[in-house]
């Protein structure tokens, strides 16, 4: 009844009186040996184990407790879900120590649906599965949790490595109950249900090496059929930023330009790239490294995320007159160095931002664009004049994310044709022993990868750029920038796969198909690269083959 032929055992048959009896006759049970009390009959423990005891381990069993000691071999798995069962942390509080493997003493990543299921289990009233479900996130390394109502009951989602992927589905009965709880938990109007919302928790957790950590969650609500779906972002308060930059994704040759730019007096340096494309960790990476005792580093963020040491951070608050705009303007009577603002939205904050990068700060920001050569007629649409932009600018990043093929199940792989095609390869030409591929185990969730880095296009304004900004078009300049060399998304997407860190899917699946079209780079020296661009911008001097009939179609 207790144990199948297989060895799989049901947890849910086994006696908690006789588990007490056995294990009271031990000082330690860490020391123990694997086994579980299955039953006492006749003055005789049967044990199940996964493992083969000696008869040294028998002997000891069988003097502490006066019994005669028969085992009976279990399945691993049956040894670890019952052990999980007996170490399931307290409903009460919040959790993210990533379950221990009894057998092997090393940190496992156990199937998400299990834990859930395991942990709503112990959960008696509403505030315990919304504790159950932040701590089974945490330990998954998640981003964000969905609460969606449906026609079945409250579907549970939560974003782990930049996809969502599904929890469990919770009965109808309390999908109303949860939601409420949840709006109680951050002091939201319960009575109103037509309107969206938003509101912040704040909660103390565990991990695996502090018992206290700070835990900020911004939680939004939204009207739907079928009620109001609540989308909760998770924010730990400690900062998880280094000042290491080399651990972003850039490539060597693109580190040592952003490099470069960062040891600058004064510019501006934009981060561009769609919601969730990795912008603030990279430019909180950035702020990290320039925070010295010698600078005053200051911030200007809507919301602040996280807590960065050694610098002052200011947050939006609208309704009282804290914007962008006002917040920067007050930043400058405070004699930065370096200023950040969160975002340039508005032609307020695009003037004021490229004053500053002209008036001697170093200036950080970020803007919503598909690629780094579209920041620039954006910022140019907001208003500053284009000779300002020109001579602030020092560079434009962009990035994605992609996520990191797992370390624990790469295998080598060999690339297909099609593959090779979507990234414009010609296979002579290709290096092709590099690739890997995850073949999914318990460490990734089964998904082949396992945390991500950024893909990184990035351009050097240098003189011709600056030309370009000022008396040129978006024409020219995509035309300038696919005869020279430069960090495109294309060829850091190439290198990344070619050394074995992502597959060609994730990087289809998070880049535009515009941004791996081949542009073969050509190497142009300054003047050369001069030359072309007074070409282009001289029709009546160019002749067909260097762009007049485009010149000839801007001047019509």
């Amino acid at each position: 009844m207790l144990i199948d032929q297989r060895g799989i055992m049901q947890i849910d048959l086994l006696d908690a009186d006789l588990k007490f009896r056995f294990f009271r006759e031990f000082d330690d049970i860490d020391a123990l040996p694997p086994v579980i009390p299955l039953l006492l009959w006749r003055s005789c423990y049967y044990l199940g184990s996964p493992s083969n005891l000696s008869d040294g381990q028998i002997k000891f069993l069988s003097d502490r407790t006066l019994t005669e000691i028969k085992i009976v071999s279990i399945s691993p798995e049956s040894y670890r879900m019952w052990f999980r069962r007996q170490n399931i942390h307290d409903p009460n509080s919040i959790n993210s120590v990533v379950p221990i493997n009894p057998l092997t003493g090393e940190t496992e990543q156990a199937d998400i649906r299990e834990v859930t299921d395991l942990y709503l289990s112990q959960a008696a009233d509403q505030t315990r599965r919304i504790n159950a479900i932040i701590s089974v996130a945490l330990q998954h390394r998640a981003s964000d949790i969905h609460l969606e109502p449906t026609q079945s009951g409250l579907r549970i989602r939560c974003r782990i490595d930049g996809i969502l992927r599904d929890i469990k589905t919770l009965p109808l009965e309390v999908s109303r109950k949860i939601i409420v709880a949840l709006k109680v938990m951050c002091n939201m109007d319960i009575a109103e249900s037509r309107r969206p919302q938003d509101g912040r928790i704040g909660k103390n957790y565990a991990n695996n090496d502090t018992l206290d950590m700070g835990l900020d969650m911004r939680v939004s609500t939204l009207p739907c059929v079928g009620g109001e779906k609540i989308v909760i972002r998770l924010l730990p308060r400690e900062n998880p930023f280094s000042n290491q930059l080399e651990g972003l994704g850039f490539t060597p040759r693109a580190l040592n330009i952003y490099r470069h730019w960062l040891q600058q007096p004064q510019g501006l340096i934009i981060m561009t790239g769609p919601t969730g494309s990795g912008k603030t960790s990279t430019l909180y990476t950035s702020l990290q490294m320039l925070a010295t005792e010698r600078v005053n580093v200051v911030t200007v963020e809507d919301p602040v995320e996280y807590v960065l040491p050694n610098i002052t951070q200011t947050q939006v608050h609208e309704p009282a007159g804290m914007t962008f705009a006002s917040g920067l303007r007050a930043i400058l009577r405070q004699d930065p160095d370096i200023v950040m603002v969160g975002e340039v939205r508005d032609p307020e904050t695009a003037e004021t931002v490229i004053r500053a990068a002209l008036t001697g700060h170093l200036v950080l920001s970020t803007m919503h664009t598909n690629d780094a050569a579209s920041a620039i007629p954006r910022l140019k649409d907001l208003g500053p004049d284009p000779g300002l932009i020109s001579d602030a600018l020092l560079g434009i990043v962009a990035q994605r994310l992609v996520r990191k093929i797992c370390p624990f199940c790469s295998e080598p792989h060999t690339p297909s044709l099609s593959e090779l095609q979507a990234l414009h390869l010609d296979p002579k030409n290709t290096k092709l022993t590099g690739w890997r591929r995850g073949k999914g185990c318990d460490k990734c969730l089964g998904t082949g990868f396992l945390g991500r880095e950024a893909v990184v296009e990035l351009l050097d304004i240098n003189d011709t750029v600056r030309q370009i900004i000022y008396e040129g078009n978006v024409t020219q300049m995509n035309r300038y920038l696919s005869e020279i060399e430069y960090d495109s998304f294309r060829v850091a997407s190439i290198e990344k796969v070619t050394s074995g860190i992502t597959t060609v899917e994730e990087v289809l699946r998070v880049l535009p198909r515009s941004a791996l079209i081949n542009k073969p780079p050509v190497l142009m020296p300054r003047s050369t690269a001069s030359q072309s661009l007074q070409a282009i911008s001289s029709p009546d001097q160019a002749s067909p083959s260097n762009g007049s009939h485009l010149n000839q179609k801007t001047k019509a």
